[in-house]
């Protein structure tokens, strides 16, 4: 039999955005009511687990991370992930209807670093890829090097993270970018380099 200690995986805190993306995290023995708490304010579930349950889904979560704000760092999952973490909580998966019509700009979205038009590094491709008139090899342009303040990239929390979008904040020297992850408005902001960056194509963010 399993012994519970502070660093047992012990709550799993879970649900879906506003555009029906699940997210879902664990947290430890010592956060599990902290964890609660934070999912009671995001509107979120939470299911208490027990030592040695679930180990297949439990070791595919990410760990998530409390906020002073009361609120905690929830990443994305995969959605097979995330119905087999609502059957195990007894939770029906009845996703949040997307919102329509006047969307906040921005409102709060993420992106997996797996979605087919996510990270492409061709975000001008209907600006003028090919045509001749860009500054990089071929006459493509660079679309690292039109990034300015305002625009939205994808950046990665850290190395066991996924990518999530990002809003840059401030244009440093020599490439560094400050940036503010969208989803997760209380997270500290994070500086990272342009070749550290994904590229949202256009067309993706013509439907927000």
């Amino acid at each position: 039999m399993s012994v519970a200690s502070e660093t047992t995986p012990s709550l799993i805190v879970f649900g879906r955005d506003d555009t029906s993306k699940p997210h879902a995290s664990i947290f430890l023995l010592p956060d599990v009511e902290a964890a609660e708490g934070a999912a009671r304010l995001m509107g979120m579930h939470s299911h208490r687990i027990e030592p040695g349950e679930a180990g297949d889904i439990v070791l595919r979560l990410p760990r998530g991370k409390l906020f002073d704000s009361g609120k905690a760092f929830v990443p994305f999952v995969k959605g097979e992930l995330y119905t087999r973490i609502a059957a195990l909580a007894g939770v029906a998966d009845e996703p949040r209807r997307a919102s329509t019509g006047n969307d906040d700009p921005g409102s709060p979205e993420n992106a997996s670093a797996g979605s087919p038009e996510a990270l492409t590094g061709q975000a001008d491709h209907d600006q003028g890829s090919g045509s001749g008139d860009g500054g990089g090899e071929g006459g493509s342009p660079d679309p690292w090097g039109k990034l300015t303040v305002g625009d939205i990239v994808l950046a990665s929390e850290g190395p066991d993270e996924g990518y999530f979008e990002a809003r840059i904040m401030k244009a440093k020297a020599k490439g560094i970018f400050t940036l503010k992850f969208r989803d997760y408005p209380d997270a500290a902001p994070v500086d990272r380099s342009y070749y550290q960056l994904g590229l949202i194509h256009p067309r993706q963010l013509s439907k927000r």
